[in-house]
């Protein structure tokens, strides 16, 4: 298991539960068909915890983040995990970074 990123305490009437998920390397979009991770801070509550991937897997694209119900500041990032360590993406070059 290896964390993410941590996130403190939130408004849960404003603000999802943070969420991860892996890249498609075929669509280039988001797959949240399969599990990879999840959240330690208890659900729906607005707690401060920790985004993790379960087993993250070497060269794979993953996006996290955090929806704002109200739209101003919702949060979508990409990542690759190479060498045992999660490296920021930009979404511009996001098919540049796939298999």
């Amino acid at each position: 298991m290896k964390t993410l990123k941590n996130y403190s305490v939130f408004n849960q009437r404003r603000y999802s539960n943070p969420w991860v998920a892996i890249i498609d390397n075929k669509t280039a979009k988001i797959d949240f068909s399969q599990k990879v991770g999840g959240y330690t801070g208890r659900y729906n509550a607005g707690e401060a915890g920790d985004l993790y991937i379960t087993s993250p897997i070497e060269g794979a694209v993953y996006a996290y983040g955090q929806k704002d119900y109200r739209g101003n500041k919702t949060e979508v990032s990409y990542v690759k995990y190479i060498n045992n360590t999660f490296v920021d993406i930009p979404k511009t070059q996001l098919i540049d970074n796939l298999k």
